[in-house]
């Protein structure tokens, strides 16, 4: 069973915690790849439901979410865009 799908599951996981998580874990991660992950932590973060706003209030500070959170939601703004064009 992945991480994404005991999140999904209700594993009571508070956000907080999800932070915590990725603080210990960024360390392991490449410097190269450290976007890249970003973004996923942010898609899920996104997958359970919070708002932009609630996750910029959590990443607060930290440099790489935050650029991660910036092209997370301009690629999904953009594909909003795509969609209306072809309305």
């Amino acid at each position: 069973m992945t991480i994404n799908t005991t999140l999904q599951r209700g594993s009571g996981m508070e956000s907080e915690q999800l932070y915590e998580l990725w603080e210990n874990l960024i360390s392991y991660i490449p410097v190269k790849d450290r976007l890249e992950a970003g973004e996923v932590f942010i898609k899920m973060l996104d997958d359970l439901g919070m708002s932009p706003d609630e996750i910029e209030v959590l990443i607060d500070g930290d440099n790489t979410l935050q650029a991660a959170l910036d092209l997370y939601f301009e690629d999904e703004n953009e594909n909003d865009n795509d969609d209306e064009d072809w309305n």
